[in-house]
């Protein structure tokens, strides 16, 4: 959509930006240039021959919407070389747009031999960029993968990333007031037909999943989805996952099987700024990414976002509710034996059960959740570990799941909201499950929540027991408060 919305302020079509601040509150010109829009994303690569020829097919298109009629050459560095040359003699300096430059390599990354040839076909064609830099105009280029870490691009040294700069923090997304001054009217016509909630209610709703996105660890502006926000409101106000439906990574799907799971469903993920640096892309197609380099690439492909910047240290969680349980269910169904065909009828039994307060029905299906893993394929038996795969469980339920919510005497593990009932979960590994309620109620984790009881909310205190040997639940209290 940026890419999209860049070519036509380039090709000067000033009608698109009436009212809009670029039109109303500056002096630009809406002068038009040539636009060259390349999309690499899609492609299927067998050989040298086979990508030359359709690189070359992609110039050769670019150069007839511009009205340049290029020969037959097979050399794609040299095709560009000449569009460019002749677009900017006859019609002016070039505009350059390039979205998912790095897919043509991560889609192959399994395919050494490959991504070097494509590596290298790349290579040239933006050192024809480069060496036609005075031609120029503007260049912008998208992409999975940060350019830094891309061997591609060392031809050229002249580009400035934005991936993390605060000047752009806001610059994909809609902010909250944004939102609320283009969508508040139709939130408004909604609201009159259904009186299920209050206003304030379902735009928190929208907001936990939709929003949350935050590009800059130097500025808390987050943004909301567009594409999931749109979908939202011409779908009738159902909240779906509508990631799914743009098509997940596969890259990163794979990713995670050489990850320990409870590492990439942690609630609070901490890396080293430099970690977004200094990973090379080769590792990926070798499988030996760490867990920092792993968490970097999740994080700009959409699955993670900045919470909180302690420099160096970056710490990173889901987005939002959306993008949680689409992950989570993902990768969780990758660690679980034998629920693939039926996961979704258990978790709607799960989900039924959490919201009626049937506590041995909540505890039944944790059970045959907890039993499900095949732990062969996970780390370490330890709390982070149960609290993890806990918490995504819930996440991906669709309830409202609140990880280590802060009171003024510590924090609860996990905090879950389903239906009128609010259940404050407190877990333990190889200790009772009375020590745990004890805990809930000596530091009065509740006690923030007792004011709702009068808005018909019913209150739970829930004490679980972990056995690190079994890595079931060995014990199980739930009492109302």
């Amino acid at each position: 959509l940026f890419c999209s919305m860049l070519h036509s302020l380039f090709e000067g079509k000033k009608e698109l930006f009436k009212g809009l601040y670029i039109a109303e509150k500056t002096d630009y010109d809406f002068r038009p240039y040539p636009v060259l829009h390349f999309d690499f994303s899609g492609m299927e690569i067998n050989g040298q021959e086979d990508l030359h020829k359709q690189v070359c097919r992609h110039i050769r298109y670019q150069g007839k919407i511009n009205g340049v009629e290029l020969g037959d050459a097979s050399n794609p560095a040299d095709m560009l070389d000449e569009l460019i040359v002749r677009l900017s003699d006859e019609k002016g300096p070039v505009v350059i747009i390039v979205d998912e430059f790095d897919a043509p390599v991560t889609s192959n990354s399994d395919d050494a031999a490959l991504c070097q040839i494509i590596r290298k076909t790349f290579n040239a064609f933006y050192a024809t960029i480069k060496k036609n830099s005075g031609r120029i105009r503007f260049f912008f280029i998208t992409g999975v993968l940060r350019l830094a870490n891309m061997s591609i691009f060392s031809a050229m040294n002249n580009l400035v990333d934005i991936s993390m700069n605060p000047v752009f923090a806001a610059a994909f997304g809609y902010t909250e007031t944004e939102f609320l001054e283009y969508f508040g009217e139709g939130i408004d016509e909604h609201m009159e037909i259904s009186k299920d909630e209050d206003r304030e209610s379902f735009i928190g709703r929208i907001r936990e999943y939709y929003d949350g996105y935050r590009f800059s660890p130097d500025s808390d502006i987050t943004v909301y989805n567009p594409v999931s926000i749109g979908e939202f409101f011409s779908q009738g106000y159902r909240f779906r996952n509508y990631w799914d439906m743009t098509g997940v990574s596969t890259l990163v799907v794979d990713l995670v099987k050489y990850q320990d799971l409870s590492a990439l469903l942690d609630t609070r993920m901490e890396l080293d700024l430099s970690s977004f640096y200094t990973f090379d892309v080769r590792r990926i197609r070798e499988g030996d990414l760490d867990r920092d380099e792993t968490l970097a690439l999740l994080y700009y492909s959409g699955y993670l976002t900045i919470t909180d910047f302690d420099e160096p240290l970056i710490y990173l969680s889901f987005p939002n509710n959306e993008i949680a349980g689409s992950f989570s269910k993902n990768l969780v169904v990758r660690y679980m034996r034998s629920r693939d065909n039926n996961i979704a009828s258990w978790i709607k039994m799960f989900r039924q059960a959490c919201r009626i307060g049937d506590s041995d029905g909540m505890k039944a299906r944790l059970d045959e959740y907890f039993d499900s893993f095949s732990y062969e394929l996970v780390g370490k038996s330890d709390e982070r570990f149960f609290h993890s795969i806990f918490h995504a469980i819930f996440v991906i339920a669709g309830m409202q799941a609140i990880s280590e919510e802060r009171t003024l005497r510590g924090r609860s593990d996990e905090v879950i909201i389903a239906g009128n009932n609010i259940y404050v979960f407190e877990l333990k590994v190889d200790r009772d499950a009375e020590d745990a309620i004890r805990q809930i109620e000596e530091r009065g984790y509740t006690e923030k929540y007792l004011h709702l009881e009068n808005e018909g909310m019913s209150i739970f205190e829930v004490g679980i027991s972990f056995s690190s040997k079994t890595r079931k639940i060995s014990g199980w209290k739930i009492l109302p408060v």
